[in-house]
């Protein structure tokens, strides 16, 4: 009894609803146009269903192409976690290759500081 109430509540606040906003010709503009586009669907249900294929098609395209990025990114992400370790101990070493030891560094600052 409760849901029945509700429902038919919303209905009236819907159809409200619909009254005020077609009081602004702009929108009674658009809402012609849809029933046009409408009514001329009706007439033509083929038509209809081309279209609605022609959607579907679309649609399973796009996902298709979504799905070939993220599966083309997670590649990528892939390999770059593999290349993170090695890039890493490539800069390592070449940071040791470049730059003297710390405790090297910091005994020739020591020595320095008592030649002067």
């Amino acid at each position: 009894m409760g849901k029945g109430k509700f429902f038919t509540k919303v209905g009236i606040g819907a159809a409200i609803g619909g009254a005020i906003a077609l009081m602004d010709r702009q929108t009674r503009e658009e809402m012609k146009e849809w029933a046009i586009y409408l009514f001329e669907m009706a007439k033509d249900p083929e038509s209809l269903s081309a279209s609605s294929k022609e959607i579907v098609n679309r649609a399973k395209e796009t996902a298709q192409q979504i799905s070939d990025d993220v599966s083309y990114i997670r590649g990528k992400v892939d390999s770059l976690r593999d290349l993170t370790p090695e890039v890493k101990d490539l800069v390592d070493e070449t940071k040791s290759t470049f730059l003297p030891d710390e405790e090297s560094a910091s005994g020739a600052a020591g020595k320095t500081s008592v030649t002067h």
